[in-house]
């Protein structure tokens, strides 16, 4: 007998996953669906992990409310999901007169615009509070509020708040069909699994296209956007600690460089346009043109010693705005095309989206009493487990060191596996975790991690 759902979100991305943590307040059956073993792991690992408020989106765009709204909730619920945060602030900076009649008028659009609190600082009180950069610059614009933020805790949060009030995950679960019936939609598996929903929520990231292509939509088509960054080893961290722009142009954001929750300097990302989704490899253009970045930035880090290279792959469409689809009298809703902005605006995405189903498809109000979640901190400023002494003394496998580059315990480990939402694969479990994250990569601690994780998955299916 097939399994009818009221609402079926295709993707758990941090997008798909906000949505699904949002719909689990009404008395409803839903289902959250992942083609992949585990949540948050298309474009969602691969990002920035930066929480800003909104004033660098287009003004007077969907984007823009979205991020803004996002920001705000994340600020506001983000503590009670024991998710870590700390307001770095960033800086953009102008090394050229060009670049300072850039900044300026980026300053004076968002006060007009109604962020107030950005600043315009000169060169000498750049110098005086960031000795590390490049000397020169002229001047930049101070954004205190910007955030940097957990970028793996965040979905498996919201997927877990999700769960715990009700909605169901079903992973790995790639739809491979979809039929128009009586009730909705059929949804096709490609391992032949069947379920039905009176409507569908379409959040599948960098592969939205092709799930609406199944229901024969064609209203965009993806134009993946691969962002290429150097993760440095703790060590940079003393030398830099704030999040810094280049000045924009207007073919570019430019390359970052910013202090990582997890005591890292990040660089990146490039943004290149390739025709393969999947085609997340690291190139030498890529790197050099990273390690250029970090010279014309921040030089006194380029000895830096590096902990990893990697890519994310943005959900960029043939469109410049999201393309946020209603089409209720078909009991379909995209959510796609939501680029590089996802992190910031999810929970504000979330909401529109529910402001959008209720009560024009749904008359109901949310009505269920709402179970709270708390997912480990993993913030490198936090207290660890193995600084914990009334942690240690309650279970001493808090103490049992297992990834020592990145001080992580045996008993994080064992807790990660035994989550309701266990890590599907033992990539997944590093980013619950950071084990393995650190300057060897999981040479030391790699295969023990390993025997955990399969002891635990052997256990689950006994």
């Amino acid at each position: 007998m097939t399994v009818h759902f009221d609402i079926a979100v295709i993707g758990a991305g941090v997008v798909g996953s906000a949505i699904a943590r949002d719909l689990s307040r009404y008395d409803l059956k839903v289902v959250l669906l992942e083609a992949n073993t585990d949540l948050g792991d298309e474009s969602s690992k691969g990002n920035s992990a930066l929480m800003t408020e909104g004033h660098d989106t287009p003004a007077g765009t969907l984007e823009r409310d979205l991020v803004v709204r996002g920001y705000q909730r994340y600020m506001t619920e983000a503590p009670e999901l024991g998710l870590p945060m700390r307001k770095t602030g960033a800086v953009m900076l102008a090394w050229t007169e060009e670049q300072r009649a850039t900044v300026e008028k980026h300053v004076e659009q968002a006060h007009a615009e109604g962020f107030h609190n950005v600043h315009l600082l000169k060169g000498e009180e750049v110098a005086k509070r960031w000795p590390q950069f490049r000397p020169g610059v002229l001047c930049a614009q101070w954004m205190p509020d910007e955030v940097i933020a957990d970028p793996f805790s965040t979905p498996y949060a919201y997927v877990l708040d999700a769960v715990t009030n009700g909605v169901a995950f079903l992973r790995p679960w790639r739809v491979s069909r979809a039929e128009r019936n009586a009730k909705g939609w059929r949804l096709s598996s490609d391992s032949g699994e069947v379920l039905d929903a009176s409507l569908v929520i379409n959040a599948g990231g960098i592969r939205a296209d092709i799930v609406e292509g199944l229901a024969n939509y064609r209203d965009f088509t993806m134009r993946p956007r691969r962002g290429q960054y150097i993760l440095l080893d703790k060590p940079a961290r003393a030398i830099h600690d704030v999040i810094a722009y280049p000045t924009p142009t207007p073919t570019s954001r430019g390359i970052l460089i910013s202090p990582t929750i997890f005591g890292n300097v990040l660089v990146g990302p490039t943004a290149e346009e390739v025709e393969d989704r999947d085609d997340r490899g690291v190139t030498e253009e890529g790197l050099a043109a990273l390690r250029k970045a970090i010279e014309d930035m921040v030089p006194t880090l380029r000895d830096m010693p590096v902990n990893t290279i990697y890519a994310g792959m943005r959900p960029a469409t043939n469109h410049s705005e999201y393309q946020i689809i209603p089409r209720f009298d078909e009991h379909w809703l995209t959510v796609a095309g939501i680029r590089s902005t996802g992190f910031s605006g999810a929970l504000g995405i979330a909401e529109y989206v529910v402001s959008l189903v209720f009560p024009k498809v749904f008359d109901l109000k949310p009505a269920k009493e709402v179970r709270g979640v708390r997912v480990p901190d993993l913030s490198e400023t936090s207290v660890r487990p193995w600084a914990d002494p009334d942690k240690i003394a309650a279970d001493p496998a808090y103490s049992e060191m297992l990834c020592h580059c990145e001080r992580i315990t045996v008993g994080e480990v064992r807790d990660a596996l035994n989550s309701p939402i266990p890590p599907g694969s033992i990539k997944a479990l590093k980013r619950r975790t950071r084990a393995m994250f650190g300057r060897c990569q999981g040479f030391y601690c790699g295969a023990r991690v390993q025997a955990m994780f399969d002891a635990a998955k052997v256990k689950r299916h006994a």
